[in-house]
């Protein structure tokens, strides 16, 4: 996290040393889409190269679809709500609908090839070798320390953008808490339709374990692989995946039926990092500081919140 955040600084330096010229911010948007497409080509390729997963999908892969589009909508209530009776008077304004559409590169057209991307990412790794290279090499990380240094060169070349930054109100706390508490109810209704129709047994402290993975997959997946065992550390990978995914594709919708504060609660931990373009893109850079804040109270609260919640069925 500390090294994502200095790699986005840097880049607001960047961007603010070469804000009068415009081929920077050209080359960091350009960068932007193709940091974001190569990592959900390695996420596909990721999901499809592990066995676990590819044979078991049919058995527990719906649970941890239901399960994360569980938290996602646990999210997006306490957003609309929080937005309406406290944050709507003092937040920053939205852009307009020519702002949005010429910064939301391509809107929901730009989601479908997003969603391909990750389809041929998963074919990929079924039928090739190529997650065991994935494995092997640090790509990942390359390609989300060049996402986070175009969207700091993007930043920093925009002074507007800079004075929104310290404008943020005092109730800005409130959203990763609204964030938190939405994840957990929305699972805890999942977890007790699943009870109720009989389709998965599965403990409830098993199901607030995986809701309190806010996206952050690849920490909560191991977390609860190491406690629970691999059924459960499946679910909260997939889970959390599924999380992720549909708040890149979905941020537009988000924002425009559940406030702005939608997609921003919907990323979890990565509205830090990879759902900070589409936030960007959807709700306006004014509200950087604000994804900023949520992204890094997300991350703290999984390694406290998993082992706690996993802790109780032991």
């Amino acid at each position: 996290m500390l090294q994502i955040f200095a790699v986005l600084c840097a880049g607001v330096v960047l961007g603010w040393l070469t804000r009068r010229f415009p081929h920077p911010r050209r080359v960091a948007a350009k960068a932007v889409t193709i940091a974001i497409l190569l990592l959900m080509l390695i996420l596909g390729t990721e999901v499809g190269g592990n066995p676990w997963i590819v044979n078991h999908f049919a058995s527990i892969g719906l649970t941890a679809i239901a399960l994360g589009i569980g938290a996602i909508a646990g999210v997006l209530v306490a957003a609309k709500l929080l937005w309406y009776y406290s944050f709507r008077h003092v937040a920053p304004a939205r852009p307009d609908a020519a702002e949005a559409q010429q910064t939301a590169g391509g809107g929901s057209r730009f989601s479908l090839v997003i969603l391909g991307t990750f389809a041929l990412g998963v074919g990929v790794g079924i039928w090739t070798p190529a997650a065991r290279w994935v494995a092997a090499w640090p790509l990942a990380f390359g390609a989300l320390y060049l996402l986070m240094l175009a969207v700091g060169i993007t930043i920093g070349s925009d002074t507007a953008t800079l004075r929104n930054v310290v404008r943020q109100p005092k109730c800005s706390l409130l959203v990763p808490v609204a964030t938190i508490v939405g994840s957990l109810v929305g699972v805890s209704v999942v977890w007790a339709l699943l009870q109720l129709l009989g389709t998965r047994e599965m403990l409830w402290s098993d199901a607030l374990a995986v809701g309190a993975g806010q996206a952050y997959y690849s920490l909560s997946g191991v977390l609860l692989a190491e406690l629970r065992g691999a059924e459960i550390g499946t679910i909260g990978l997939l889970a959390n995946i599924t999380r992720e995914m549909l708040t890149v594709v979905g941020a537009a919708w988000m924002a425009r039926h559940f406030s702005p504060l939608g997609p921003i609660c919907s990323g979890g931990a990565t509205a830090v990092d990879v759902s900070l373009p589409p936030i960007m893109r959807c709700c306006g850079p004014q509200y950087l500081a604000l994804a900023v804040l949520q992204g890094v109270v997300a991350d703290l609260s999984v390694p406290l919140l998993v082992p706690f919640f996993a802790g109780l069925a032991q």
